[in-house]
């Protein structure tokens, strides 16, 4: 018992330590800023360029439930595949058994050269049959500390049915942070 209560002791006043020496640190500015992006995710399935793959196939008992995908898909600022803004990488699980609906979690790694490494981190379901889709930007770094926001998608016609263009607004708030002097 002893053992124990200089256990729980000892958390506590490390933790209060480095409460206080949060809490004495200027780490942000406290002041939310907003962010906005427009783009195009252009989605690759099969080819020498695709940028999706299956990492775990299908239950033959269940058409496509289960199905795993992992994808690096580039973000562009036009519809004709130019100004790279950023990479969304992540993976997506086809977690519905009665309809085609995907839950995907992903970053989106940016490629400007002011944003360059900062990321947003984004969770939702995309509806495979459905034109419009939502996600919720749930953190992210860099830049972007303490983001949170929505990511509205609309699919757009594509080519074939091996490519997929899906039009992006990005809207969010972040509070930006000043780096630990380690």
């Amino acid at each position: 018992m002893a053992a124990l209560t200089l256990f729980v002791f000892s958390f506590l006043a490390s933790t209060t330590i480095a409460i206080e020496d949060f809490q004495n640190t200027q780490f942000t500015d406290k002041e939310e800023r907003q962010f906005y992006f427009h783009g195009y995710f252009h989605e690759i399935f099969t080819g020498p360029n695709n940028t999706t793959t299956t990492a775990v196939s299908p239950n033959p008992d269940f058409p496509n439930f289960g199905e795993i995908s992992i994808f690096d898909v580039p973000l562009w600022g036009y519809l004709n595949g130019t100004n790279l803004i950023a990479r969304c990488q992540g993976a997506g699980i086809q977690s519905d058994q009665n309809t085609l609906g995907w839950h995907l979690s992903f970053n989106i790694v940016f490629e400007l050269p002011a944003l360059k490494g900062s990321t947003l981190m984004v969770m939702g379901r995309a509806p495979q049959l459905t034109s419009t889709r939502e996600f919720a930007i749930v953190g992210g770094t860099g830049v972007f500390s303490l983001a949170t926001g929505q990511m509205y998608g609309r699919r757009l016609s594509s080519p074939d049915e091996n490519e997929l263009w899906i039009e992006f607004k990005i809207l969010g708030y972040y509070t930006p942070m000043k780096k630990p002097d380690w």
